[in-house]
């Protein structure tokens, strides 16, 4: 018993210690992974739901995004910035989440992206290339190449700065 208690209060200063030491603005950090390089994601061009008109725009950026997520709502008006740019193409999967509350999101924060919403044309991206949570953030070339892919929260400067 004695024992017992002696590892529980070990682990209560051990828990308190990495609580008193967290700080989440250090702790941000945006993986950026190669390992989607060069896979080519042409297949989007082949959805309905979507109507690709890429004239001047350099980057396609792709951002996997669902409702109930805290960090892509964060990161909406870096999106909705990046669209705004002629440089950028932006483009939302919603992932693990339903069509009705998908539209609503896009209402309530007043997306000015295209968004694919169907399970099926979303499930059908994300077979081709790797992801690991959500926010994730590809960008790619106009040939629908990918350059790179983010995984957490972007920002306006961090997409502007790696694509130029």
């Amino acid at each position: 018993m004695l024992k017992r208690n002696f590892v529980l209060l070990g682990l209560l200063v051990l828990i308190s210690l990495v609580y008193v030491n967290y700080k989440p603005s250090e702790n941000l950090v945006y993986n950026q992974n190669s390992i989607n390089n060069d896979i080519n994601l042409y297949s989007i061009t082949e959805i309905d739901e979507i109507k690709i008109k890429l004239d001047t725009e350099q980057y396609i950026v792709l951002n996997l995004w669902a409702s109930w997520c805290t960090p892509c709502i964060e990161e909406v008006e870096e999106l909705k910035e990046l669209a705004n740019n002629d440089n950028y193409y932006v483009i939302g999967l919603l992932v693990d989440d339903s069509e009705k509350n998908g539209k609503e999101f896009i209402n309530e924060y007043k997306l000015n992206y295209e968004n694919i919403l169907l399970e099926d044309n979303v499930e059908n991206i994300l077979t081709k290339f790797s992801w690991n949570g959500l926010p994730t953030t590809l960008i790619l070339d106009k040939n629908f190449i990918v350059l790179t892919s983010f995984s957490g929260p972007i920002t306006y400067d961090l997409i502007s700065s790696y694509s130029g």
